[in-house]
Protein backbone atom coordinates (compact mmCIF):
# COMPACT_ATOMS: atom_id res chain seq x y z
CA UNK A 1 0.00 0.00 0.00
CA UNK A 2 1.41 3.39 -0.90
CA UNK A 3 2.12 6.19 1.54
CA UNK A 4 -1.09 8.18 1.12
CA UNK A 5 -2.43 10.26 3.98
CA UNK A 6 -4.09 8.02 6.48
CA UNK A 7 -2.86 4.72 5.04
CA UNK A 8 0.77 4.24 6.09
CA UNK A 9 2.57 3.90 9.43
CA UNK A 10 5.99 3.95 10.95
CA UNK A 11 7.01 0.52 12.30
CA UNK A 12 6.79 0.40 16.07
CA UNK A 13 4.72 3.58 16.34
CA UNK A 14 2.19 3.88 19.16
CA UNK A 15 -1.51 3.12 18.48
CA UNK A 16 -3.34 5.83 16.60
CA UNK A 17 -6.95 6.83 16.12
CA UNK A 18 -8.49 6.01 12.78
CA UNK A 19 -9.80 9.43 11.88
CA UNK A 20 -6.94 11.58 13.14
CA UNK A 21 -5.73 12.22 9.58
CA UNK A 22 -2.33 11.00 10.73
CA UNK A 23 -0.83 7.95 9.10
CA UNK A 24 -2.40 4.74 10.36
CA UNK A 25 -2.21 1.08 9.56
CA UNK A 26 -4.78 -1.52 10.49
CA UNK A 27 -3.96 -4.36 12.87
CA UNK A 28 -3.71 -7.35 10.54
CA UNK A 29 -5.55 -9.91 12.69
CA UNK A 30 -8.47 -7.59 13.51
CA UNK A 31 -8.77 -6.32 9.95
CA UNK A 32 -8.77 -9.91 8.72
CA UNK A 33 -11.54 -10.83 11.17
CA UNK A 34 -13.68 -7.92 9.95
CA UNK A 35 -12.97 -8.84 6.34
CA UNK A 36 -13.91 -12.48 6.93
CA UNK A 37 -17.17 -11.41 8.56
CA UNK A 38 -18.04 -9.16 5.61
CA UNK A 39 -17.03 -11.78 3.05
CA UNK A 40 -18.99 -14.53 4.82
CA UNK A 41 -22.15 -12.38 4.89
CA UNK A 42 -22.76 -13.11 1.22
CA UNK A 43 -23.71 -9.46 0.67
CA UNK A 44 -23.27 -8.25 -2.88
CA UNK A 45 -22.86 -4.59 -1.84
CA UNK A 46 -21.76 -3.40 1.61
CA UNK A 47 -22.24 0.24 2.65
CA UNK A 48 -19.61 1.66 5.03
CA UNK A 49 -21.40 4.42 6.94
CA UNK A 50 -19.67 6.97 9.21
CA UNK A 51 -21.83 8.55 11.92
CA UNK A 52 -19.69 11.71 11.82
CA UNK A 53 -16.54 13.00 10.21
CA UNK A 54 -13.42 11.42 11.70
CA UNK A 55 -15.23 8.19 12.56
CA UNK A 56 -12.50 6.23 10.79
CA UNK A 57 -14.66 5.13 7.87
CA UNK A 58 -11.93 5.54 5.24
CA UNK A 59 -9.40 3.58 7.30
CA UNK A 60 -11.97 0.78 7.60
CA UNK A 61 -12.44 0.79 3.82
CA UNK A 62 -8.67 0.62 3.32
CA UNK A 63 -8.39 -2.20 5.87
CA UNK A 64 -11.05 -4.25 4.08
CA UNK A 65 -9.50 -3.64 0.67
CA UNK A 66 -6.03 -4.63 1.88
CA UNK A 67 -7.32 -7.95 3.25
CA UNK A 68 -9.22 -9.00 0.16
CA UNK A 69 -8.11 -12.26 -1.42
CA UNK A 70 -10.41 -11.68 -4.37
CA UNK A 71 -11.24 -8.39 -6.05
CA UNK A 72 -13.46 -5.99 -4.16
CA UNK A 73 -15.37 -3.29 -5.97
CA UNK A 74 -15.50 0.27 -4.69
CA UNK A 75 -17.77 3.26 -5.28
CA UNK A 76 -19.65 6.02 -3.46
CA UNK A 77 -22.89 7.96 -3.47
CA UNK A 78 -21.78 11.41 -4.54
CA UNK A 79 -18.65 12.87 -2.95
CA UNK A 80 -18.27 12.45 0.79
CA UNK A 81 -16.70 15.44 2.47
CA UNK A 82 -13.82 17.82 2.11
CA UNK A 83 -10.23 16.95 1.17
CA UNK A 84 -8.79 18.73 4.25
CA UNK A 85 -10.22 18.20 7.72
CA UNK A 86 -11.60 21.51 8.99
CA UNK A 87 -10.91 20.55 12.63
CA UNK A 88 -7.30 19.38 12.38
CA UNK A 89 -6.19 21.18 9.21
CA UNK A 90 -4.60 17.91 8.04
CA UNK A 91 -5.21 16.00 4.85
CA UNK A 92 -8.14 13.61 5.09
CA UNK A 93 -7.26 9.91 4.69
CA UNK A 94 -7.35 8.76 1.10
CA UNK A 95 -8.35 5.42 -0.34
CA UNK A 96 -5.49 3.30 -1.65
CA UNK A 97 -7.07 0.37 -3.52
CA UNK A 98 -4.87 -2.68 -4.19
CA UNK A 99 -4.14 -3.61 -7.79
CA UNK A 100 -7.14 -5.24 -9.43
CA UNK A 101 -9.79 -3.48 -7.33
CA UNK A 102 -12.71 -2.51 -9.57
CA UNK A 103 -13.24 1.19 -8.89
CA UNK A 104 -16.17 3.34 -9.96
CA UNK A 105 -15.49 7.05 -9.54
CA UNK A 106 -15.90 10.25 -11.56
CA UNK A 107 -13.74 11.85 -14.19
CA UNK A 108 -13.22 14.88 -11.97
CA UNK A 109 -12.11 12.80 -8.98
CA UNK A 110 -9.64 10.91 -11.16
CA UNK A 111 -8.17 14.17 -12.44
CA UNK A 112 -7.89 15.64 -8.94
CA UNK A 113 -6.25 12.46 -7.66
CA UNK A 114 -3.84 12.15 -10.55
CA UNK A 115 -4.60 8.45 -10.32
CA UNK A 116 -3.90 6.02 -13.14
CA UNK A 117 -6.99 3.87 -13.63
CA UNK A 118 -7.32 1.31 -16.40
CA UNK A 119 -10.73 2.48 -17.60
CA UNK A 120 -13.06 -0.35 -18.56
CA UNK A 121 -16.31 1.53 -19.06
CA UNK A 122 -17.75 5.04 -18.97
CA UNK A 123 -21.30 5.16 -17.64
CA UNK A 124 -23.89 7.66 -18.91
CA UNK A 125 -24.44 9.09 -15.43
CA UNK A 126 -23.35 12.72 -15.29
CA UNK A 127 -22.35 14.32 -11.98
CA UNK A 128 -20.90 17.74 -11.03
CA UNK A 129 -17.51 16.01 -11.36
CA UNK A 130 -18.19 14.56 -14.81
CA UNK A 131 -19.24 11.09 -15.91
CA UNK A 132 -18.87 7.98 -13.76
CA UNK A 133 -16.08 5.72 -14.97
CA UNK A 134 -15.24 2.13 -14.00
CA UNK A 135 -11.72 0.78 -14.10
CA UNK A 136 -9.08 -1.45 -12.55
CA UNK A 137 -6.87 0.01 -9.82
CA UNK A 138 -3.15 0.03 -10.50
CA UNK A 139 -2.23 -0.42 -6.83
CA UNK A 140 -0.01 2.68 -6.96
CA UNK A 141 -1.23 5.79 -5.15
CA UNK A 142 -4.53 7.05 -3.78
CA UNK A 143 -7.79 7.81 -5.50
CA UNK A 144 -10.65 10.12 -4.59
CA UNK A 145 -13.82 8.04 -4.79
CA UNK A 146 -17.04 9.73 -5.82
CA UNK A 147 -20.04 8.39 -7.64
CA UNK A 148 -23.52 8.94 -9.02
CA UNK A 149 -26.02 11.12 -7.21
CA UNK A 150 -29.20 9.02 -7.29
CA UNK A 151 -30.01 5.61 -5.84
CA UNK A 152 -31.11 4.24 -9.20
CA UNK A 153 -27.79 5.26 -10.77
CA UNK A 154 -25.85 3.90 -7.78
CA UNK A 155 -27.63 0.56 -8.07
CA UNK A 156 -26.80 0.40 -11.77
CA UNK A 157 -23.17 1.35 -11.05
CA UNK A 158 -22.86 -1.46 -8.50
CA UNK A 159 -24.24 -3.91 -11.05
CA UNK A 160 -21.66 -2.81 -13.63
CA UNK A 161 -18.81 -3.00 -11.08
CA UNK A 162 -19.89 -6.57 -10.29
CA UNK A 163 -20.08 -7.37 -14.00
CA UNK A 164 -16.41 -6.42 -14.28
CA UNK A 165 -15.40 -9.07 -11.75
CA UNK A 166 -15.95 -7.66 -8.25
CA UNK A 167 -17.19 -10.31 -5.80
CA UNK A 168 -18.39 -7.66 -3.31
CA UNK A 169 -18.77 -3.91 -3.76
CA UNK A 170 -17.94 -1.49 -0.93
CA UNK A 171 -20.04 1.68 -1.00
CA UNK A 172 -18.50 4.66 0.80
CA UNK A 173 -21.24 6.51 2.66
CA UNK A 174 -22.18 8.76 5.58
CA UNK A 175 -24.99 9.02 8.14
CA UNK A 176 -26.33 12.20 6.51
CA UNK A 177 -26.49 10.32 3.19
CA UNK A 178 -27.99 7.04 4.32
CA UNK A 179 -29.16 6.26 0.80
CA UNK A 180 -26.08 4.12 0.19
CA UNK A 181 -27.35 1.74 2.90
CA UNK A 182 -30.82 1.42 1.36
CA UNK A 183 -31.88 -2.19 0.71
CA UNK A 184 -32.52 -1.05 -2.85
CA UNK A 185 -28.74 -0.57 -3.16
CA UNK A 186 -26.83 -2.49 -0.46
CA UNK A 187 -27.55 -5.74 1.34
CA UNK A 188 -24.98 -5.26 4.12
CA UNK A 189 -23.86 -2.38 6.33
CA UNK A 190 -20.83 -1.54 8.48
CA UNK A 191 -21.36 1.41 10.84
CA UNK A 192 -18.31 3.46 11.92
CA UNK A 193 -18.53 5.40 15.18
CA UNK A 194 -15.97 7.39 17.11
CA UNK A 195 -15.07 9.92 19.75
CA UNK A 196 -16.42 12.84 17.70
CA UNK A 197 -19.99 11.49 17.86
CA UNK A 198 -20.62 13.30 21.16
CA UNK A 199 -19.11 15.82 23.57
CA UNK A 200 -18.69 13.23 26.33
CA UNK A 201 -18.10 9.50 26.47
CA UNK A 202 -21.63 8.95 27.77
CA UNK A 203 -23.03 10.92 24.84
CA UNK A 204 -20.89 8.96 22.36
CA UNK A 205 -22.12 5.66 23.80
CA UNK A 206 -25.77 6.71 23.84
CA UNK A 207 -25.70 8.13 20.30
CA UNK A 208 -23.95 5.03 18.96
CA UNK A 209 -26.49 2.76 20.62
CA UNK A 210 -29.35 4.90 19.30
CA UNK A 211 -27.88 4.82 15.78
CA UNK A 212 -27.67 1.02 15.89
CA UNK A 213 -31.27 0.90 17.17
CA UNK A 214 -32.36 3.06 14.24
CA UNK A 215 -30.46 1.08 11.62
CA UNK A 216 -31.68 -2.22 13.12
CA UNK A 217 -35.39 -1.45 13.23
CA UNK A 218 -37.38 -4.70 13.02
CA UNK A 219 -39.51 -5.68 10.08
CA UNK A 220 -43.26 -5.18 10.18
CA UNK A 221 -45.34 -8.37 10.58
CA UNK A 222 -46.08 -10.29 7.39
CA UNK A 223 -49.81 -9.55 7.56
CA UNK A 224 -49.13 -5.80 7.75
CA UNK A 225 -46.68 -5.95 4.83
CA UNK A 226 -49.29 -7.80 2.76
CA UNK A 227 -51.92 -5.16 3.56
CA UNK A 228 -49.61 -2.30 2.62
CA UNK A 229 -48.00 -3.83 -0.47
CA UNK A 230 -50.50 -2.44 -3.02
CA UNK A 231 -49.88 1.10 -1.71
CA UNK A 232 -46.07 1.12 -1.54
CA UNK A 233 -44.67 3.65 -3.98
CA UNK A 234 -48.09 5.04 -4.85
CA UNK A 235 -49.36 6.62 -1.63
CA UNK A 236 -47.75 9.03 0.84
CA UNK A 237 -49.66 7.81 3.89
CA UNK A 238 -51.98 4.89 4.60
CA UNK A 239 -53.87 3.82 7.71
CA UNK A 240 -54.92 0.27 8.54
CA UNK A 241 -57.76 -0.21 11.02
CA UNK A 242 -58.08 -2.96 13.60
CA UNK A 243 -60.56 -4.59 11.20
CA UNK A 244 -57.97 -4.61 8.42
CA UNK A 245 -59.60 -1.74 6.52
CA UNK A 246 -56.86 0.03 4.49
CA UNK A 247 -57.46 3.73 3.76
CA UNK A 248 -55.01 6.12 2.04
CA UNK A 249 -54.72 9.69 3.35
CA UNK A 250 -55.30 12.39 0.75
CA UNK A 251 -51.89 14.05 1.07
CA UNK A 252 -49.29 15.06 -1.51
CA UNK A 253 -46.63 14.95 1.21
CA UNK A 254 -46.46 14.28 4.95
CA UNK A 255 -43.76 16.92 5.48
CA UNK A 256 -45.20 19.55 7.79
CA UNK A 257 -48.39 17.52 8.24
CA UNK A 258 -47.68 15.75 11.53
CA UNK A 259 -50.66 17.35 13.29
CA UNK A 260 -53.09 16.56 10.46
CA UNK A 261 -51.91 12.95 10.20
CA UNK A 262 -52.14 12.41 13.96
CA UNK A 263 -55.71 13.73 14.05
CA UNK A 264 -56.73 11.50 11.14
CA UNK A 265 -55.10 8.44 12.78
CA UNK A 266 -57.02 9.19 16.00
CA UNK A 267 -60.29 9.73 14.13
CA UNK A 268 -59.97 6.44 12.27
CA UNK A 269 -58.74 4.58 15.38
CA UNK A 270 -56.02 3.19 13.14
CA UNK A 271 -53.81 0.32 14.29
CA UNK A 272 -51.14 0.94 11.63
CA UNK A 273 -49.85 4.04 9.86
CA UNK A 274 -47.63 3.70 6.80
CA UNK A 275 -45.49 6.69 5.77
CA UNK A 276 -44.35 6.29 2.16
CA UNK A 277 -41.62 8.95 2.07
CA UNK A 278 -39.16 10.60 4.42
CA UNK A 279 -39.98 10.70 8.12
CA UNK A 280 -38.61 13.94 9.59
CA UNK A 281 -37.92 15.09 13.13
CA UNK A 282 -40.48 17.88 12.73
CA UNK A 283 -43.15 15.34 11.78
CA UNK A 284 -42.29 13.15 14.78
CA UNK A 285 -42.49 16.14 17.15
CA UNK A 286 -45.89 17.27 15.88
CA UNK A 287 -47.32 13.76 15.48
CA UNK A 288 -46.41 12.50 18.97
CA UNK A 289 -47.58 15.75 20.57
CA UNK A 290 -51.09 15.52 19.10
CA UNK A 291 -51.72 11.75 19.03
CA UNK A 292 -53.91 10.62 21.97
CA UNK A 293 -51.61 9.13 24.65
CA UNK A 294 -53.37 5.76 25.00
CA UNK A 295 -53.70 4.92 21.30
CA UNK A 296 -51.91 1.70 20.30
CA UNK A 297 -50.19 2.24 16.98
CA UNK A 298 -47.55 0.76 14.69
CA UNK A 299 -45.84 3.25 12.34
CA UNK A 300 -44.27 1.62 9.28
CA UNK A 301 -41.71 3.14 6.89
CA UNK A 302 -40.02 1.70 3.81
CA UNK A 303 -36.66 1.20 5.54
CA UNK A 304 -34.44 2.96 8.07
CA UNK A 305 -32.75 5.14 5.45
CA UNK A 306 -35.88 7.31 5.10
CA UNK A 307 -35.57 8.52 8.71
CA UNK A 308 -34.34 12.11 8.42
CA UNK A 309 -33.63 12.80 12.06
CA UNK A 310 -30.98 12.34 14.75
CA UNK A 311 -30.87 8.70 15.94
CA UNK A 312 -31.97 9.71 19.44
CA UNK A 313 -35.24 11.07 18.03
CA UNK A 314 -36.40 7.57 17.12
CA UNK A 315 -36.75 6.79 20.82
CA UNK A 316 -39.64 9.26 21.03
CA UNK A 317 -41.90 6.70 19.37
CA UNK A 318 -40.96 4.06 21.91
CA UNK A 319 -41.53 6.43 24.85
CA UNK A 320 -45.04 7.04 23.55
CA UNK A 321 -45.70 3.32 23.17
CA UNK A 322 -45.63 3.55 19.37
CA UNK A 323 -43.93 0.68 17.54
CA UNK A 324 -41.72 1.85 14.66
CA UNK A 325 -41.24 -0.84 12.01
CA UNK A 326 -39.86 -1.17 8.46
CA UNK A 327 -40.95 -3.01 5.34
CA UNK A 328 -37.34 -3.93 4.53
CA UNK A 329 -34.78 -4.20 7.35
CA UNK A 330 -31.11 -3.31 7.01
CA UNK A 331 -28.43 -5.91 7.70
CA UNK A 332 -25.87 -4.38 10.08
CA UNK A 333 -22.80 -6.61 9.85
CA UNK A 334 -20.49 -4.81 12.30
CA UNK A 335 -19.69 -1.59 14.16
CA UNK A 336 -16.20 -0.12 13.95
CA UNK A 337 -14.88 2.08 16.75
CA UNK A 338 -12.41 4.98 16.59
CA UNK A 339 -11.20 6.76 19.77
CA UNK A 340 -10.14 9.94 17.95
CA UNK A 341 -11.51 13.27 19.12
CA UNK A 342 -10.35 16.89 19.35
CA UNK A 343 -8.40 18.03 21.29
CA UNK A 344 -7.36 14.69 22.84
CA UNK A 345 -8.23 11.13 21.73
CA UNK A 346 -9.77 8.71 24.22
CA UNK A 347 -7.63 5.88 25.53
CA UNK A 348 -8.33 3.12 22.96
CA UNK A 349 -9.05 0.22 25.34
CA UNK A 350 -11.30 2.20 27.67
CA UNK A 351 -13.19 3.79 24.80
CA UNK A 352 -13.67 0.52 22.96
CA UNK A 353 -14.84 -1.26 26.13
CA UNK A 354 -17.47 1.44 26.79
CA UNK A 355 -18.90 1.24 23.27
CA UNK A 356 -18.71 -2.56 23.03
CA UNK A 357 -20.43 -3.01 26.40
CA UNK A 358 -23.27 -0.75 25.25
CA UNK A 359 -23.73 -2.76 22.06
CA UNK A 360 -23.63 -6.08 23.90
CA UNK A 361 -23.88 -9.12 21.66
CA UNK A 362 -26.14 -7.46 19.11
CA UNK A 363 -23.39 -6.95 16.56
CA UNK A 364 -19.60 -7.50 16.45
CA UNK A 365 -17.43 -4.45 17.19
CA UNK A 366 -13.91 -3.76 15.89
CA UNK A 367 -11.15 -1.21 16.37
CA UNK A 368 -9.10 -2.19 13.33
CA UNK A 369 -6.14 0.06 14.20
CA UNK A 370 -5.64 -0.83 17.86
CA UNK A 371 -6.44 -4.52 17.45
CA UNK A 372 -9.58 -4.71 19.59
CA UNK A 373 -12.72 -6.71 18.88
CA UNK A 374 -15.85 -7.88 20.64
CA UNK A 375 -16.57 -10.71 20.59
CA UNK A 376 -12.96 -11.69 19.97
CA UNK A 377 -12.36 -13.41 16.62
CA UNK A 378 -11.80 -17.12 17.12
CA UNK A 379 -8.14 -18.09 17.00
CA UNK A 380 -6.94 -14.48 17.11
CA UNK A 381 -3.73 -13.99 19.06
CA UNK A 382 -3.74 -11.43 21.87
CA UNK A 383 -0.92 -8.95 22.17
CA UNK A 384 1.43 -9.65 25.05
CA UNK A 385 -0.01 -8.50 28.36
CA UNK A 386 -3.35 -7.49 26.87
CA UNK A 387 -6.83 -8.76 27.49
CA UNK A 388 -9.23 -8.90 24.56
CA UNK A 389 -12.42 -7.03 25.33
CA UNK A 390 -15.39 -9.38 25.50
Amino acid sequence: MSGCAGTGATPGSRPRALGSASETRADAATAAALHDLVAASGATAVAIIGLVKNAGKTTVVNALLAQAECAFGLTSLGLDGERTDHLTGLAKPSISPPAGTVVATTEGSLARSGYQLEVLETLPFHTPLGHVVIGLASGDGCVEVSGPTTLAELRATIERVAAHGARQVLVDGAINRLGSASPRVSDGLVMATGGMVGDTLDEVVETTRAALDMLSLPQAPGEVRTQLEPHVGATRAVTVGTDGDVMPLELQTVIGEGVAVAREVARRKAATLYIGGALTEEFVDDFTRVLPPRQTLCVVVRDATVLVMPPNSVARFERRGIALRVLRPLHVLAVTVNPFRVPQPYRPKLFFAAVADALGDRVPAFDVVNGLSSPAPSGAAMKAGEKVVQ
